[in-house]
């Protein structure tokens, strides 16, 4: 008597691997996402305190640093996709200030070191960003 759990399908032949194919959809969809993720907005930010004067209010500066945060996070994990080497300095740097809390005397300072590493990340992903 045959067993109950044992049902008969009908062979087919193996999936083709997809590996590589997935690999590249992944980084053409990563590519893409990238110009959507450096705005003008991000672009506005670092201008303004890289080159600006230091009378910020404490209410722009959070402004400026809030953008900064979210520019940096969303390029966390874009540039290893946009970059040749994967940039793993320019990333840490940017994790540790991401994750910095500075008091208001801090602040000006912080978003200026923030900004010029999000400017060092930028560069190291080339001028197709």
């Amino acid at each position: 008597m045959p067993s109950a759990s044992r049902t008969c399908w009908p062979s087919r032949p193996p999936l083709p691997p997809r590996e590589p194919d997935l690999h590249r959809i992944i980084n053409a969809l990563a590519r893409s996402l990238a110009d959507e993720v450096i705005s003008d907005a991000i672009y506005d930010a670092l201008n303004e305190v890289l080159d600006a004067a230091t009378d910020f209010t404490p209410d722009q500066l959070l402004q400026i640093s809030n953008t900064l945060r979210s520019a940096g996070r969303q390029l966390i994990h874009i540039a290893p996709y946009r970059t040749v080497f994967c940039p793993t300095a320019q990333i840490a740097g940017l994790r540790t200030l991401h994750d910095e809390q500075p008091a208001l005397e801090h602040a000006l300072s912080y978003v200026r070191r923030f900004a010029v590493a999000i400017s060092a990340l930028l560069d190291e992903m080339g001028d197709d960003t």
